[in-house]
């Protein structure tokens, strides 16, 4: 079970909810331009079918997600923020969801985040210490000298027949 316990509007349904009313104050500012109101009503439409998958499968999947997460959120938060805005804003520009597509894609983009900011930390060793110790690796040393040594056969029998 997850520590976080959000629901899916506290993840992103809000979110929707917001760049829906957004959508609505640019058709006001915008009379003449279709597209937003359109994309309100869209929107409108993604929020009921996520909130329709509260407590679903993907939903427990972004929950063990935001646990995994939690100790970097300080550095994946924001930049995630402005993927699902942009997401979110080319809803009915740009193409859409449906409410199970735009988990799976929240679900893939917090993995990558949570992923990159994983490897990012690296404990202290630098990526050319690290390089080293894997090139140290007997294993590493072993596969190595066994390619090297086929390489070499596989070269020797092209050059006979040549």
């Amino acid at each position: 079970m997850s520590k976080c316990g959000l629901s899916i509007n506290e993840i992103i349904g809000f979110n929707i909810e917001g760049t829906a009313e957004w959508r609505r104050r640019k058709a006001e500012e915008f009379p003449d331009d279709r597209r937003n109101l359109e994309a309100a009503e869209e929107l409108d439409r993604l929020a009921e079918e996520v909130e329709q998958l509260d407590g679903s499968n993907i939903h427990q999947r972004i929950l063990k997600l935001f646990d995994l997460a939690e100790p970097y959120y300080a550095t994946i938060g924001e930049h995630l923020s402005e993927e699902v805005s942009s997401a979110l804003r080319s809803v009915g520009f740009h193409g859409g969801f449906t409410g199970a597509e735009l988990l799976e894609w929240y679900h893939e983009t917090l993995e990558r985040a949570v992923r990159e900011a994983i490897d990012d930390d690296s404990g202290g060793i630098d990526a050319p210490e690290l390089e080293a110790q894997v090139a140290d690796d007997p294993a590493v040393k072993a596969a190595k000298r066994a390619y090297d040594e086929a390489h070499a056969k596989a070269y020797a029998e092209a050059r006979k027949r040549l």
